[in-house]
C-alpha cells in the first residue's frame, strides 16, 4: 500500500492519483523551460522541476519515484545529456524522499506549524550530501571525458566547486521544500487528500 492514499478508494480514487501524477509531472517538465544561473557558478541552475515532484511526493512518495524515468526522459529530449539528467533525477529524489517522510511522520500526526521546517531542512541536509558526494566521484570523470582534461586538474576543479554545489542545493533544496509543502496544504485542502498517510 501507498503511504498515502486519496479519500475514496476504488476506481475513482486511483483516477485522481493517475490524474495527479500526470498533471504535476507535465508541469515539472514545463518548469525545466524557465532556469536562472546560480551567480557565483553560473552553469548551476535553478529551476522549478522539483516543485511539482515534490508535491506529488507529499501526496504519495512512490509515485513520484514511479515518474522519475518519465522526468528523465523528458529532460533528455529537451537537451539534457545523461549524466546531467542523471544528477537532476538524484537531486530531486534525495529532496522529496526524506521530505515527505518527515512530513507525514511530523507535521500530518502532529498536525502543529512548528514542525514544517523539519522536513525541509532534512531534505536539504540530503539533497546536499547526496549531491556533493555525486559530484566528488562522478564529476572529475565527466570533465575528463568532456573536456580531454587530465584527472589531476578535473579533480582540483571539482573540489574547488563542491562548496558552491553545496550552497547552490541547499538554496534549491529549500525553496523546493517550502513551496511544496504550501502548495500540497492547499491541494490537499481542495481535493480532500490531506492527512490520510497511513503509520
Amino acid at each position: 500500500m501507498s503511504p498515502q492514499t486519496p479519500r475514496g478508494v476504488g476506481p475513482a480514487g486511483k483516477l485522481l492519483e493517475l490524474s495527479t501524477a500526470s498533471a504535476l509531472t507535465a508541469l515539472s517538465l514545463v518548469l525545466h523551460i524557465f532556469k536562472f544561473p546560480y551567480p557565483p557558478a553560473p552553469f548551476l541552475k535553478f529551476d522549478g522541476v522539483g516543485i511539482p515532484l515534490a508535491v506529488l511526493a507529499l501526496y504519495s512518495w512512490r509515485t513520484s519515484l514511479a515518474v522519475l524515468p518519465v522526468i528523465f526522459i523528458g529532460l533528455h529530449l529537451m537537451g539534457a545529456d545523461f549524466v546531467g539528467a542523471s544528477m537532476k533525477i538524484a537531486a530531486e529524489a534525495s529532496t522529496f524522499i526524506p521530505l515527505s517522510l518527515l512530513y507525514s511522520y511530523l507535521c500530518l500526526r502532529r498536525a502543529h506549524v512548528k514542525y514544517y521546517a523539519v522536513p525541509v531542512v532534512i531534505g536539504a541536509i540530503s539533497r546536499i550530501l547526496v549531491m556533493s558526494l555525486l559530484n566528488y566521484i562522478i564529476t572529475p570523470h565527466w570533465l575528463v571525458l568532456t573536456y580531454g582534461w587530465t584527472y589531476d586538474r578535473a579533480y582540483s576543479v571539482t573540489i574547488a566547486l563542491l562548496p558552491h554545489i553545496a550552497v547552490f542545493n541547499a538554496i534549491a533544496a529549500s525553496y523546493v521544500g517550502a513551496l511544496s509543502i504550501g502548495v500540497f496544504r492547499v491541494v490537499s485542502k481542495t481535493l480532500g487528500i490531506g492527512g490520510t498517510r497511513t503509520p
